[in-house]
C-alpha cells in the first residue's frame, strides 16, 4: 500500500508510515504504521498504532497502543484518560493517563467503550456496543457493558 493521506487530514507532531488516512482525520502526537486503514473523521492522540490495522469512522482514540492487524469498528472510544476524583468532586482539567492496550489480532465492535488502563489480549473480540472496563485475557470475547460481563473462550465456540 502507498501512502496516502488525505488533504483535509491534520497531522501534529505525528508519523505515518505506508498507511491511507481518509477526509477529516487528526493525528497528534502519535506514530501509524504500514498497511493500516484511518476512516474519516477519526481523532487519535497519543497513540502508537500498529501495522495493518484498521480504525474506521467517528473513532477517538486517545493515549493507546494498538497491535498489529488489531480491527476497531465506528464510532468507538477508546480513551485512556481520566479525572481523579476526590472529597471535592472531579479535578477540572487535572488529566491522568492511564494507557490502554490493545494487543495483535484485537478486534473492537462498533460503539464499544474501551475504559482507561484497559488491556485487551490478543486475538480477543470486543462485541459492538459494550463498554469494557476490565482487562479482557486471550482469545476472549466480551458482550455487553459493567457491571455484568460475559468473557467466553473463544475455543468454547469452535
Amino acid at each position: 500500500m502507498a501512502r496516502d493521506v488525505d488533504d483535509s487530514t491534520r497531522v501534529v507532531e505525528s508519523e505515518i508510515g505506508e498507511s491511507m488516512v481518509r477526509e477529516y482525520v487528526t493525528v497528534h502526537d502519535s506514530t501509524v504504521g504500514d498497511d493500516c486503514g484511518i476512516y474519516e473523521r477519526t481523532s487519535l492522540k497519543k497513540c502508537h498504532v500498529g501495522d495493518s490495522v484498521d480504525i474506521n469512522a467517528g473513532c477517538f482514540v486517545e493515549n493507546a497502543e494498538i497491535g498489529d492487524e488489531v480491527q476497531v469498528g465506528p464510532n468507538c472510544s477508546i480513551v485512556g484518560v481520566t479525572h481523579d476524583l476526590g472529597e471535592d468532586g472531579m479535578e477540572l482539567r487535572d488529566d491522568v493517563f492511564e494507557r490502554i492496550i490493545l494487543h495483535d489480532g484485537a478486534f473492537v465492535g462498533a460503539g464499544a467503550v474501551i475504559a482507561p488502563g484497559v488491556e485487551i489480549g490478543p486475538n480477543a473480540v470486543v462485541a459492538a456496543g459494550s463498554v469494557v472496563s476490565t482487562d479482557i485475557d486471550e482469545r476472549c470475547i466480551v458482550v455487553g457493558s459493567p457491571p455484568v460481563q460475559e468473557v467466553t473462550h473463544l475455543r468454547d465456540w469452535l
